[in-house]
This record gives C-alpha cells, structure tokens and sequence, in this order.
C-alpha cells in the first residue's frame, strides 16, 4: 500500500457532540466550523498536490470565508412557512455536503432541514481509526431532539427523519428505540436513500487489525485503503474500524428488526420510502427488500433504480437475473413498488434510452406513474451507483458538468493509483427530479 501521510496519522481532536452538549443547533455550527478548519491547518503544510483537498491552494479544497462544504448545515424555510422539520444524516466517509440537494429539495417542501456531521468524519481520514457507531447515535440524538424543540416553538410542526447509506441505518436504529423509549421522538415519516441495511461479510474480519496495527511497522494494517485524498467533502483513504462499525450498526438493526416482526410492531412505525439502486457495491439491497418484507405495510414505499438493460451484451448473467419486477411481498399489507426502467414500449424519439416509473398493478401490469414525464438514460451511464443517489445533477463538486462528475482519464494499465471502476462510478443521479417528484408525493400522503 501507498505511505501512510499526515492526513492518516494525525489524531483527530475529540469531537464536539462526543464530549460536549450543546444547548442548540447555532452555537454548535459555530464551533463545529472552527474545529473543521483547525484540523485542516494540522496537515496543510503536508498537503502540496495540485487536487489534494487538504492543500489551501487546491481546486479540491473545500473551505472557503462564508462556506464550509464538509460542516453541518440548516436550511430555513423561515417561521411563518415551516411546515415540518427534518434532520438528514450523510454516509460513512462522507460529509453533510452530500445532503445539499436534499436540504434543498425539503426546505422547497416547507421544512427546517438540519443535516448532521457524523463525528470522525469531514476532517482528516485519521478520524475514523477510533469511532464508533454508538459515538454516531449519540450525535443523532442530540440532533433528533434539538429538532424537537424547533417542532415545538414552531406550532408542534411534524418530526421527518432522512438518512444516505450509513446515515439510514443511523435513522432506522433511532426510529426502532423510539418505539420502547419514550425520551426519544418518533418521526413521521422516514426517507431513505441506498441505506446501509446489510453490508459485506469481509467488514467482520476488520477487527482483527487489533492484533497488528498498535505495532508501528504495522501501521497500514488499521486502512482497507490508502488512497490520494482529491475529494472535497469525502474520504477516499478508508479504515478497517469504518467498515467494522457499520456492520456492526447494521446487526443491531437486523436484531431489532426480528423483534418488531415477532411482535407485530410494524404498524406503530413511521411511513418509511427508500431510494435504491438495484445494483449497489457498498450496500446489499437484497437486506433491505428484506426489511420490506418483514416489517413494511401498506403505509411504506420501495423505489428501485433499475439497471440500463440497453447494455445488457456488456453485463453480467448474474446482474442480468436480477429484475425488480420480480421483487415480491406477501404479506396481505404490502408495501408500494415504484421502479425507473426502460420503458417497455420503445414510442420516444429517443429510443431504447427513454425510461419512466412505474409499478405494478394486483393483475401484475406495468402502471405508467409519470406518462408526462419520461426522460432518458445518460447515453454513457450504464446504472446507478450507491454515491450517486442523493446528488443533483448540477452539484458543483460531483454533477454532469463537475470535474469530479465529468472525470475521464485514459492511458495504461496499473499506472493509477486510483482503480478504474472508481473513475467509472457515476457520482450524480440523472432522476434526481423524478426522485423529487417521488418525494413529494410521499410528503403528501396522510
């Protein structure tokens, strides 16, 4: 693996919400901002790449006077509009700047958006050596009921949760307490996008870098990977611990899970929607169409991304095999199926590309959703990624017109440190507006 740099073995500074509780939203923001840039400035004489983000001369440098893309963010719609709040928790190596569009998109609907930084995380990889996923709930709660108060001065306006990836499971174990503990809030309604409901097996060994890495020589044994830090608002160095806490956040979900079904709780949930690509490297979507079939109702909603099935001579039989037609749910209360595909009947101009939403019927017909609304596949976008979800195509950092976004080198092979599936891996959703739509309505229903 590449050398370890300051950026990886710079201890962090204990995290804000860890060790302190903040009487309110504004006077964490302000030292949440100053702790952000200090631990910048621990490595910034280290940092002399023209695309390294910790470099205060670089292009990928993401703190500016009035900006911060990797700190906790609101959003307010002003008082006399609010029509509910929500708090939106971002992924694992991410920062709150992958919620933006999302803030947006809730704050256009009415409602005051605050979006959390994890601890460990929008400062230095090193961060994540020592975390926990309890260090994230406690975050989340401090969050959840700092939400609660601003419902209340607010006219006793609704509770929203909304979570991407890691910052679901976070939403989903929170939303689970709440059903035994009467000190936590219980949202509404439950947005989630490609969450974090299982996670590969290979995150279990990742403990056992314990038995090696407190040894100096063997340092690199606390990374998965050691990786050229060009992303803004992102890690791309991961650590072994990350991948050990969200599995293990995951298996508290799945246990609380088997209890909700075993005692029949479901219908004391919050209405819960997901956004999911049908093929996911990070996550595995076959848990969460799980989750649907054990405790989801009539109430919830499913929506999977389908693959580009027009670059199906390309793909794997495996991948091939999976449909999202054939997704099934059998208990008498069934959960909405929506899915985006390739439209069945080929009447666009623009052919085999043009793809819509639709769902099933009880006679297992497609329902067109949104007949005014067709649009195409991107001609070089073969399916959706995990990152990809919550991201607008006008992000400035990862959109279609973004350097990220638009990112394409070529040469020969084993010269980049960088793999070539990353530099493929579409970074913005093509749907986003349909996905908006989607949301909406979600809002909407009772």
């Amino acid at each position: 693996m590449p050398n370890l740099r300051p950026w990886h073995t710079t201890h962090i500074e204990k995290e804000l919400l860890v060790n302190h509780n903040y009487k309110d939203i504004s006077s964490y923001l302000k030292d949440e901002d100053i702790y952000i840039r200090k631990m910048f400035a621990k490595v910034a004489d280290s940092a002399h790449g023209k695309f390294n983000r910790f470099n205060p001369k670089s292009p990928s440098y993401p703190l500016f006077k009035d900006d911060n893309l990797n700190a906790s963010f609101v959003m307010d719609p002003g008082i006399k509009n609010t029509k509910g709040v929500i708090l939106l928790i971002h992924g694992l190596s991410d920062s709150p700047y992958h919620m933006r569009a999302l803030g947006k998109v809730f704050k256009d609907e009415g409602f005051y958006v605050f979006s959390l930084r994890l601890p460990g995380h929008g400062t230095l990889p090193s961060g994540l050596i020592d975390v926990t996923w309890q260090q994230w709930f406690t975050a989340t709660k401090w969050a959840a009921e700092q939400l609660h108060q601003v419902a209340k001065k607010r006219g006793n306006v609704p509770l929203y949760m909304g979570g991407f990836s890691t910052g679901g499971a976070l939403i989903l174990n929170y939303t689970f307490k709440a059903l035994d503990n009467t000190n936590f809030h219980m949202p509404k309604k439950v947005f989630l996008f490609s969450p974090a409901i299982g996670v590969s097996k290979l995150a279990v060994i990742s403990a056992w870098h314990h038995m090696l890495s407190w040894i100096p020589y063997f340092s690199k044994f606390k990374w998965l990977d050691i990786l050229p830090e060009y992303d803004p608002a992102k890690y791309n160095s991961f650590t072994k611990n990350a991948g050990r806490q969200i599995y293990l956040l995951t298996l508290d979900n799945k246990d609380r899970i088997k209890k909700i079904e075993d005692q029949h709780q479901q219908n004391k949930l919050p209405a819960i929607i997901s956004f999911q690509s049908l093929v996911d490297a990070t996550v595995v979507p076959k848990d969460l169409f799980t989750m649907y079939q054990d405790i989801g109702t009539a109430k919830d909603e499913l929506f999977i991304f389908d693959i580009n099935r027009v670059y199906k001579d390309f793909m794997k039989s495996e991948v091939l095999q999976i449909n999202p037609r054939n997704i099934q749910f059998s208990q008498e209360s069934k959960p909405a199926l929506h899915m985006l595909i390739n439209n069945v009947d080929f009447d666009s101009i623009h052919g085999p590309i043009a793809c819509g939403v639709y769902k099933l019927n009880k006679h297992n017909k497609l329902v067109d959703l949104y007949p005014m609304h067709h649009t195409t596949w991107p001609m070089e976008c073969f399916a959706m990624s995990h990152i990809a979800v919550p991201i607008a195509p006008d992000n400035a950092a990862y959109g279609s017109f973004s350097t990220l976004g638009r990112l394409s080198v070529h040469g020969e092979r084993n010269v980049l440190l960088i793999s070539s599936d990353d530099l493929m891996r579409i970074r913005y959703n093509p749907f986003f507006e349909l996905m908006k739509m989607e949301i909406h309505d979600f809002i909407q229903k009772p």
